[in-house]
């Protein structure tokens, strides 16, 4: 299996900066590498994130003290582990294609370091017939998640459990 690198943000809104990132690199179907960064909760201001996203980041400890700090990391993680990889994510527009825009726009990643393709768990979902809006619901139904110790202690809308889960998903829908 081809090495899978997945990421996820969460943001203040489907349109607002991020404040969350994290990925999960997957060779040959076991987890290598991740990574998460955080800025904290000061600073959201959509509710719906406010109600369902920020309880479900537990403990996470505040990483960065601003979004350009938080990128430049993410950036560097990106670019030391996309070589040969899948570049993923669940329904990657906008939240994570903006995270790659503002990425290149800070000069952190250059005009040929974008994923080619960035594919898009959703478009496999949809096209094996399956609900293309949750990860979540593909892995319960095929018992992907049981026994999978790095979810340990995750819950959905934690940015490495979304990771984790779009990758599980993905490795199981192309094989």
């Amino acid at each position: 299996m081809k090495k899978i690198f997945s990421f996820d943000a969460e943001t203040d809104g489907l349109w607002g900066q991020a404040f969350a990132i994290s990925a999960a690199v997957y060779e040959d179907g076991t987890l290598a590498a991740t990574f998460t960064a955080y800025l904290g909760p000061d600073g959201v201001t959509d509710s719906w994130v406010k109600e369902n996203v920020l309880p479900k980041l537990g403990d996470l400890a505040v990483t960065h003290a601003d979004y350009d700090a938080m990128l430049a990391s993410f950036a560097k993680f990106y670019l030391g582990n996309k070589k040969d990889a899948e570049v993923i994510a669940h329904m990657g527009v906008p939240v994570e294609a903006k995270v790659l825009l503002d990425m290149h726009a800070r000069g952190l990643i250059g005009d040929w370091d974008g994923p080619f393709p960035f594919l898009d768990v959703a478009s496999v979902l949809k096209a094996r017939g399956e609900d293309p809006t949750s990860v979540d619901k593909y892995n319960e139904r095929n018992g992907l998640m049981a026994h999978r110790s790095e979810v340990v202690g995750l819950t959905p809308h934690h940015p490495l459990y979304d990771s984790i889960a779009a990758a599980i998903a993905y490795m199981h829908l192309m094989q």
